[in-house]
């Protein structure tokens, strides 16, 4: 975990007292969730081992946004913020571990802290801008452009996230996901 913090930015001195307020871990088992849609997320946390999947209920079944990998922060992120119900579920694809930080810690740390504010701005403006390019992608670019991008941006999800899963995220069927494949071999 310090590694990763001091890659995004932190020093050494910073990124133990970062690490330090991760004080609860979780251990789900695969299928199990760390937060449903419809409640109140109030805990931020980092997958140490595993991974976490980010879904949607819709009327045509379980859409994927995102998949939190080792050594990435999982949240649900505005209900952190807002304090109203999540949307999205987020569950355990295998077994994972994930190291917790309550909301009033971090909002403690946020208030005293510039190092962690200008922290927080520089990870939410990277997934800001991530989002923005994924929703680019999802509407003025093919499937097999967006499988491209994956790869050459993203390929921890091309190595690490099961097919469904994957098809999902780009906006296809498994079965298409499978002849983009095919065509790129």
């Amino acid at each position: 975990m310090l590694t990763e913090f001091t890659k995004l930015g932190l020093t050494e001195q910073q990124a133990q007292m970062l690490a330090s307020a991760f004080v609860d871990h979780k251990k789900l088992a695969s299928g199990k969730f760390f937060i449903r849609e419809g409640k109140v997320c109030n805990e931020i946390g980092i997958v140490t081992k595993g991974k976490c999947r980010h879904f949607y209920n819709t009327k045509d079944g379980e859409v994927t946004r995102w998949i939190a990998l080792t050594n990435e922060f999982v949240t649900s992120l505005s209900s952190f913020v807002s304090q109203l119900p999540a949307k999205e579920n987020i569950q355990a694809m295998e077994a994972t571990e994930i190291a917790i930080m309550p909301r009033a810690t971090w909002q403690k740390l946020y208030a005293e802290h510039e190092y962690i504010r200008q922290f927080y701005t520089r990870i939410i403006e990277a997934n800001y801008i991530g989002m923005e390019e994924r929703v680019f992608n999802l509407i003025a670019k093919s499937a097999e452009e967006r499988y491209q991008w994956m790869q050459e941006h993203q390929p921890r999800f091309i190595q690490e996230v099961p097919d469904k899963y994957l098809a999902s995220m780009l906006g296809v069927h498994p079965r298409h996901l499978s002849r983009i494949r095919a065509q790129r071999k």
